[in-house]
């Protein structure tokens, strides 16, 4: 293991250590802790930390330690929250291969689980002390809650544009991504052009990495992706692959795909979707986004850090879970 790969771990086993104490400190929630851990710890990759802490590190480790360790532990938080909620909203019974917590202790339950947690993530950056940090947390959590109404209105409909969908995949996913990253910039004081230019890399990210989720909604197992395959098309979202579909098939083709949308007829809207060679323009659509991602971070100084930023960018767009 390389010295940034063992520095990195550390970091996130202090983090690991802040997510559990947040949510076992208080005897008088308990009960919710015990939900909110159970999700916390069910397998969750740690992007989001991770992301702040390579970007803390590219920046030269400037600023309190424990300030970047809160700060990355509230992104997963936060993360975490919108979770338990999009699960209560999509009706999901299964996240990362276990059953979520409205299928095993009721939307109530579950809706307060996801508001608890956002109760801890602003626990965690209260004695970070800093208003532009404070600020960003605001502006992205109503970006989250911004992308779920874009996505609610866009349901079902069929002429659905590509800027509106990257608009919405932005507000969903884009801004928490972005958020991890120039937080860490803010966090160590960097000019402003160098945290947009962070912000600029998480916006990239975050396209990349829901377009190569919904790519697999369409391309992956059920035990593979630990959720169930086809919800994306059950639920009445019109991603990506089948944007690309309706805007390549003929008048007649487009009349047949789109009742195969509404019927939910998922073996259809596959072979109109391979037929289209929607999965392979899609997973351009996500390099594309890879490359822009990758020019943001031109501006910092070339190190370890910035290259496993570039990796996870492109690992982003072509993983297989």
């Amino acid at each position: 293991m390389e010295n940034q790969d063992i520095i990195i771990q550390q970091d996130l086993d202090s983090v690991e250590g802040i997510l559990s104490s947040v949510l076992t400190d208080s005897i008088y929630e308990a009960s919710i802790n015990e939900m909110c851990l159970r999700v916390v710890k069910s397998g969750g990759k740690r992007i989001r930390p991770m992301l702040s802490l390579m970007a803390w590190h590219a920046l030269g480790d400037k600023g309190e330690k424990k300030s970047i360790l809160n700060f990355a532990a509230a992104t997963e938080l936060l993360h975490t929250a919108t979770l338990v909620h999009d699960d209560v909203i999509d009706k999901a019974t299964v996240r990362r291969g276990k059953a979520t917590l409205n299928e095993t202790d009721g939307n109530h339950a579950a809706v307060l689980a996801g508001d608890y947690l956002f109760t801890r993530c602003f626990f965690c950056i209260h004695d970070i002390n800093n208003q532009r940090i404070g600020n960003m947390l605001n502006n992205t959590l109503a970006s989250l809650v911004s992308g779920e109404i874009k996505q609610l209105h866009t349901q079902g409909n069929l002429n659905i544009s590509i800027p509106d969908y990257e608009q919405t995949i932005y507000c969903k996913t884009g801004a928490l991504f972005e958020l991890a990253t120039a937080g860490a910039a803010i966090l160590s004081g960097e000019s402003d052009k160098v945290i947009a230019a962070l912000q600029e890399y998480g916006k990239q990210l975050g396209i990349a990495f829901q377009v190569a989720d919904d790519i697999l909604d369409y391309t992956s197992s059920s035990d593979t992706l630990g959720k169930n395959i086809g919800e994306d098309l059950e639920d009445g979202r019109i991603t990506l692959p089948l944007i690309l579909a309706l805007q390549s098939c003929s008048s007649d083709e487009r009349q047949i795909l789109e009742e195969a949308i509404r019927n939910v007829n998922l073996d259809s809207v596959l072979s109109f979707i391979n037929k289209t060679d929607s999965i392979q323009k899609s997973k351009d659509f996500a390099l594309a986004a890879v490359e822009k991602a990758k020019k943001a971070l031109t501006i910092l100084p070339q190190s370890q850090y910035i290259r496993s930023l570039e990796a996870i960018a492109l690992k982003a767009a072509t993983r297989t879970n």
